[in-house]
Protein backbone atom coordinates (compact mmCIF):
# COMPACT_ATOMS: atom_id res chain seq x y z
CA UNK A 1 0.00 0.00 0.00
CA UNK A 2 1.06 3.54 -0.57
CA UNK A 3 1.79 6.12 1.95
CA UNK A 4 0.60 9.65 2.49
CA UNK A 5 1.73 11.99 -0.04
CA UNK A 6 0.76 15.41 -2.40
CA UNK A 7 -1.46 13.32 -4.40
CA UNK A 8 -3.40 12.59 -1.24
CA UNK A 9 -2.69 16.17 0.35
CA UNK A 10 -4.27 17.71 -2.84
CA UNK A 11 -7.39 15.21 -3.09
CA UNK A 12 -8.15 15.82 0.10
CA UNK A 13 -8.34 19.53 0.10
CA UNK A 14 -10.29 18.89 -3.24
CA UNK A 15 -12.78 17.15 -1.49
CA UNK A 16 -13.06 19.09 1.91
CA UNK A 17 -14.23 21.72 -0.58
CA UNK A 18 -16.00 19.97 -3.08
CA UNK A 19 -17.86 17.25 -0.26
CA UNK A 20 -19.85 15.33 -2.85
CA UNK A 21 -18.86 14.14 -6.07
CA UNK A 22 -19.61 11.24 -8.65
CA UNK A 23 -16.99 8.51 -8.71
CA UNK A 24 -16.22 9.38 -12.25
CA UNK A 25 -15.79 12.83 -10.67
CA UNK A 26 -12.94 11.62 -8.20
CA UNK A 27 -11.37 9.35 -10.89
CA UNK A 28 -11.01 12.56 -12.98
CA UNK A 29 -9.21 14.59 -9.78
CA UNK A 30 -7.77 11.31 -9.01
CA UNK A 31 -5.85 11.49 -12.15
CA UNK A 32 -5.47 15.63 -12.22
CA UNK A 33 -3.68 15.07 -8.90
CA UNK A 34 -1.32 12.37 -9.80
CA UNK A 35 -0.24 14.87 -13.06
CA UNK A 36 0.23 17.92 -10.99
CA UNK A 37 2.72 15.75 -8.41
CA UNK A 38 4.24 13.94 -11.46
CA UNK A 39 3.08 10.78 -9.53
CA UNK A 40 1.95 8.07 -11.64
CA UNK A 41 -1.86 7.13 -11.29
CA UNK A 42 -1.10 3.55 -10.79
CA UNK A 43 -2.38 2.68 -7.61
CA UNK A 44 -5.70 1.47 -7.66
CA UNK A 45 -8.40 3.91 -6.26
CA UNK A 46 -9.39 2.26 -3.64
CA UNK A 47 -6.09 1.45 -2.49
CA UNK A 48 -5.49 5.40 -2.55
CA UNK A 49 -8.48 6.35 -1.13
CA UNK A 50 -8.02 3.79 1.58
CA UNK A 51 -4.80 5.67 2.61
CA UNK A 52 -6.32 9.04 2.33
CA UNK A 53 -8.95 7.77 4.74
CA UNK A 54 -6.24 6.96 7.26
CA UNK A 55 -5.29 10.65 7.48
CA UNK A 56 -8.37 11.77 7.54
CA UNK A 57 -9.49 9.97 10.11
CA UNK A 58 -7.40 12.22 12.34
CA UNK A 59 -9.59 14.86 11.68
CA UNK A 60 -12.57 13.29 12.26
CA UNK A 61 -13.59 12.85 8.46
CA UNK A 62 -13.77 10.10 5.62
CA UNK A 63 -14.75 9.67 2.50
CA UNK A 64 -17.70 6.98 2.01
CA UNK A 65 -18.77 5.47 -1.38
CA UNK A 66 -22.75 5.74 -1.50
CA UNK A 67 -24.84 5.07 -4.38
CA UNK A 68 -27.87 7.50 -5.25
CA UNK A 69 -31.10 5.15 -4.34
CA UNK A 70 -32.98 6.67 -7.06
CA UNK A 71 -30.40 6.26 -10.05
CA UNK A 72 -27.75 3.84 -8.81
CA UNK A 73 -24.91 6.02 -9.68
CA UNK A 74 -22.12 5.89 -7.33
CA UNK A 75 -20.63 8.77 -5.69
CA UNK A 76 -17.49 9.69 -3.14
CA UNK A 77 -18.71 12.03 -0.02
CA UNK A 78 -16.26 13.84 2.81
CA UNK A 79 -18.17 12.54 5.55
CA UNK A 80 -17.45 14.12 9.22
CA UNK A 81 -17.39 10.78 11.46
CA UNK A 82 -17.74 13.34 14.87
CA UNK A 83 -19.46 11.29 17.76
CA UNK A 84 -22.93 13.96 16.81
CA UNK A 85 -23.37 13.12 13.27
CA UNK A 86 -24.96 16.12 12.57
CA UNK A 87 -22.14 18.53 13.71
CA UNK A 88 -21.44 19.20 9.57
CA UNK A 89 -25.30 20.52 9.60
CA UNK A 90 -25.10 22.59 12.47
CA UNK A 91 -22.27 24.28 11.50
CA UNK A 92 -23.99 25.69 8.45
CA UNK A 93 -27.93 26.71 9.94
CA UNK A 94 -28.84 28.68 12.82
CA UNK A 95 -29.83 26.90 15.93
CA UNK A 96 -34.01 27.33 14.89
CA UNK A 97 -32.95 26.39 11.54
CA UNK A 98 -31.51 22.85 12.80
CA UNK A 99 -34.81 22.70 14.89
CA UNK A 100 -36.72 22.42 12.07
CA UNK A 101 -34.51 20.34 9.90
CA UNK A 102 -34.92 17.93 12.58
CA UNK A 103 -38.18 18.13 12.47
CA UNK A 104 -38.45 17.83 8.93
CA UNK A 105 -35.94 14.63 9.45
CA UNK A 106 -38.71 13.24 12.11
CA UNK A 107 -41.59 13.80 9.58
CA UNK A 108 -40.20 12.44 6.62
CA UNK A 109 -38.56 9.12 8.62
CA UNK A 110 -41.63 8.61 10.46
CA UNK A 111 -43.82 8.81 7.15
CA UNK A 112 -46.95 5.84 6.74
CA UNK A 113 -46.51 3.24 4.76
CA UNK A 114 -42.66 3.33 4.23
CA UNK A 115 -43.05 6.45 2.19
CA UNK A 116 -39.54 7.92 3.70
CA UNK A 117 -41.06 11.36 2.39
CA UNK A 118 -43.62 14.42 3.18
CA UNK A 119 -45.57 17.23 1.40
CA UNK A 120 -44.20 20.34 0.22
CA UNK A 121 -47.30 21.69 2.05
CA UNK A 122 -46.58 19.49 5.26
CA UNK A 123 -43.28 20.64 5.32
CA UNK A 124 -44.23 24.68 5.07
CA UNK A 125 -46.56 24.30 7.66
CA UNK A 126 -44.16 22.82 10.01
CA UNK A 127 -42.86 26.46 10.58
CA UNK A 128 -45.95 27.19 12.19
CA UNK A 129 -45.76 24.64 14.79
CA UNK A 130 -42.39 25.57 15.76
CA UNK A 131 -41.00 27.32 18.81
CA UNK A 132 -40.45 30.22 18.54
CA UNK A 133 -42.68 30.24 14.87
CA UNK A 134 -41.01 30.27 11.35
CA UNK A 135 -42.93 32.21 8.69
CA UNK A 136 -43.40 30.73 5.41
CA UNK A 137 -41.24 32.99 3.80
CA UNK A 138 -38.22 31.50 6.01
CA UNK A 139 -39.42 28.15 6.05
CA UNK A 140 -39.11 28.17 2.35
CA UNK A 141 -36.14 30.18 2.02
CA UNK A 142 -34.31 27.13 4.17
CA UNK A 143 -36.19 24.74 2.38
CA UNK A 144 -34.45 26.00 -0.73
CA UNK A 145 -31.04 25.90 0.81
CA UNK A 146 -31.65 22.71 2.17
CA UNK A 147 -31.94 21.40 -1.57
CA UNK A 148 -29.30 23.14 -2.80
CA UNK A 149 -27.13 21.93 -0.04
CA UNK A 150 -28.06 18.57 -1.11
CA UNK A 151 -29.80 17.49 1.91
CA UNK A 152 -32.78 17.00 0.85
CA UNK A 153 -34.72 15.93 -2.51
CA UNK A 154 -37.86 17.56 -4.41
CA UNK A 155 -39.87 15.03 -6.78
CA UNK A 156 -43.51 15.66 -7.37
CA UNK A 157 -44.52 17.97 -4.46
CA UNK A 158 -42.78 15.81 -1.67
CA UNK A 159 -39.43 15.98 0.54
CA UNK A 160 -37.22 12.89 0.52
CA UNK A 161 -33.60 11.83 2.29
CA UNK A 162 -30.62 12.54 -0.74
CA UNK A 163 -27.47 10.46 -1.06
CA UNK A 164 -25.69 13.44 0.50
CA UNK A 165 -28.05 13.17 3.65
CA UNK A 166 -28.06 9.41 3.93
CA UNK A 167 -24.47 9.05 4.17
CA UNK A 168 -24.03 11.66 6.39
CA UNK A 169 -26.27 11.10 8.81
CA UNK A 170 -27.57 7.11 8.61
CA UNK A 171 -25.28 6.44 12.17
CA UNK A 172 -27.75 9.21 13.57
CA UNK A 173 -30.62 8.34 11.98
CA UNK A 174 -30.02 5.20 13.01
CA UNK A 175 -29.37 5.97 16.70
CA UNK A 176 -32.33 8.33 16.72
CA UNK A 177 -34.28 6.31 15.26
CA UNK A 178 -33.93 2.43 15.61
CA UNK A 179 -35.85 -0.03 13.82
CA UNK A 180 -37.64 2.66 11.71
CA UNK A 181 -34.30 2.76 9.66
CA UNK A 182 -34.61 0.14 6.36
CA UNK A 183 -31.28 -1.17 5.33
CA UNK A 184 -31.04 -3.23 2.51
CA UNK A 185 -30.43 -6.70 2.62
CA UNK A 186 -27.49 -6.80 -0.33
CA UNK A 187 -25.59 -3.53 0.33
CA UNK A 188 -26.13 -3.08 4.20
CA UNK A 189 -26.61 0.23 3.61
CA UNK A 190 -29.59 2.45 4.51
CA UNK A 191 -33.26 2.30 2.42
CA UNK A 192 -35.49 4.88 1.99
CA UNK A 193 -36.85 3.95 -1.52
CA UNK A 194 -36.93 0.79 -3.47
CA UNK A 195 -38.17 -2.76 -3.88
CA UNK A 196 -39.81 -4.45 -0.93
CA UNK A 197 -41.25 -8.30 -0.79
CA UNK A 198 -44.23 -9.74 -2.01
CA UNK A 199 -44.47 -11.31 1.54
CA UNK A 200 -45.68 -8.96 4.70
CA UNK A 201 -44.72 -11.28 6.45
CA UNK A 202 -41.25 -10.48 5.04
CA UNK A 203 -39.14 -7.80 6.06
CA UNK A 204 -36.63 -7.63 3.16
CA UNK A 205 -36.34 -4.20 1.36
CA UNK A 206 -33.39 -3.43 -1.41
CA UNK A 207 -32.63 -0.90 -3.83
CA UNK A 208 -33.67 -0.63 -6.73
CA UNK A 209 -30.26 -0.64 -8.36
CA UNK A 210 -29.28 -3.67 -5.59
CA UNK A 211 -32.98 -5.28 -7.16
CA UNK A 212 -31.16 -4.90 -10.93
CA UNK A 213 -28.28 -6.34 -9.92
CA UNK A 214 -29.56 -9.81 -8.36
CA UNK A 215 -32.98 -10.09 -10.49
CA UNK A 216 -32.35 -8.17 -13.92
CA UNK A 217 -31.01 -11.84 -15.36
CA UNK A 218 -33.69 -14.21 -13.63
CA UNK A 219 -36.56 -15.86 -15.31
CA UNK A 220 -37.57 -16.94 -11.41
CA UNK A 221 -37.03 -14.07 -8.92
CA UNK A 222 -37.04 -14.88 -5.58
CA UNK A 223 -36.95 -13.36 -2.55
CA UNK A 224 -33.19 -13.95 -0.84
CA UNK A 225 -34.60 -14.46 2.85
CA UNK A 226 -38.11 -15.94 2.13
CA UNK A 227 -37.94 -17.29 -1.16
CA UNK A 228 -41.34 -15.80 -2.01
CA UNK A 229 -41.72 -14.94 -5.95
CA UNK A 230 -39.86 -10.82 -5.87
CA UNK A 231 -42.50 -8.61 -7.99
CA UNK A 232 -40.32 -5.89 -9.54
CA UNK A 233 -43.89 -4.00 -8.94
CA UNK A 234 -44.30 -3.77 -5.44
CA UNK A 235 -42.08 -0.82 -4.88
CA UNK A 236 -41.96 1.95 -1.62
CA UNK A 237 -40.38 5.32 -0.93
CA UNK A 238 -41.82 8.80 -2.35
CA UNK A 239 -38.74 9.31 -3.43
CA UNK A 240 -38.26 6.27 -5.85
CA UNK A 241 -39.06 7.78 -9.74
CA UNK A 242 -41.80 6.05 -11.79
CA UNK A 243 -39.15 5.28 -14.49
CA UNK A 244 -35.78 5.58 -15.35
CA UNK A 245 -36.10 9.46 -17.43
CA UNK A 246 -37.42 10.52 -14.19
CA UNK A 247 -33.94 9.80 -12.11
Amino acid sequence: MSQFNDSHRLFMQSMLSKKMVTEQEAMHIYAKVCDATSRPADVDFSSFVSVLNKELDKLDYSLRLSRNEQNGIMYVIMVNTNQDSATELATQYTAIEMAYIRELFDLIINADDENFGTSSRTALQLGGKMTPKLASRDVQTLLDKLLDDGWIGLQKGCYFLTTRSIAELQDYFKQLYGERILECIFCLDMVTMGEHCANAQCSVRLHKHCADSQFNNSADPRCPSCSSRWSRENTFGLGLPDNEEDA
